[in-house]
């Protein structure tokens, strides 16, 4: 996987007051830290940032006032409000070492069962993997080209040379579900269903021909 560059600057000063200037001019701030050395506090520019990530989350060669070193991303920090980025972490990366980082999903191909009306149901946006730096991905292409109305993706289902995922086997990527309506209908089709076994036959006596005689003689 070829590094994407990304240049930074030391930053010297730190504190609330510090960081909220460096924000309003348009840079922002991190951290850059792993293989045993000591953590360094940056300062990046927002918009370059901001491109960097609208075109991918591989591995990125971070230049450092002249200082170049491969990192990926460990952590980003948003605004709650406005959605901008507030702060961001990096992890140094060394070659022939493995590094586990979260990369995001793209769903690819049109289900069939969506064609039919289903309803396409995303439980992932990204996933943990461990992998070296030279396999790490941009992004991980889930197929959902041939899943049906019903259809569940496991964690199981996705087999990727070279990364192995950190989720549970039966851990859910998406699914296709019925249409809401038709699930509705099939829930109260049930209920009904269920009321109906439940109730009691309703018990009819005849009545007997003593009964009968006793009736004519009043």
């Amino acid at each position: 996987m070829a590094e994407t560059a990304l240049k930074a600057h030391i930053r010297k000063t730190t504190g609330k007051a510090n960081v909220g200037r460096l924000r309003r001019e348009g840079s922002v701030p991190g951290v850059l830290y792993g293989i045993d050395k000591p953590a360094v506090s940056l300062a990046i520019n927002r918009r370059e940032l901001e491109k960097l990530l609208s075109e991918t989350h591989s591995l990125i060669r971070l230049d450092v006032d002249g200082h170049e070193e491969s990192s990926v991303i460990k952590e980003i920090q948003y605004h709650p409000v406005k959605g901008t980025i507030t702060h961001i972490d990096l992890q140094r990366v060394k070659a022939g070492q493995e590094i586990h980082v979260s990369v995001p999903l793209k769903f690819v191909g049109e289900a069939p069962g969506v064609k039919l009306g289903g309803v396409f149901q995303s439980n992932m946006m990204e996933l943990d993997i461990s992998t070296l730096p030279k396999y790490l991905p941009g992004e991980l292409e889930v197929d959902i080209s041939k899943m049906e109305i019903g259809d569940i993706l496991h964690i199981e289902d996705i087999k990727i040379e070279h990364i192995t995922f950190n989720h549970e086997p039966d851990d859910t990527i998406c699914s296709i579900a019925l249409p809401k309506k038709v699930e509705e209908a099939e829930e109260a089709e049930e209920i009904m269903g269920a009321d109906a076994e439940d109730a009691e036959p309703e018990v009819i006596t005849s009545k007997s021909k003593d009964d009968d005689s006793k009736g004519d003689e009043g």
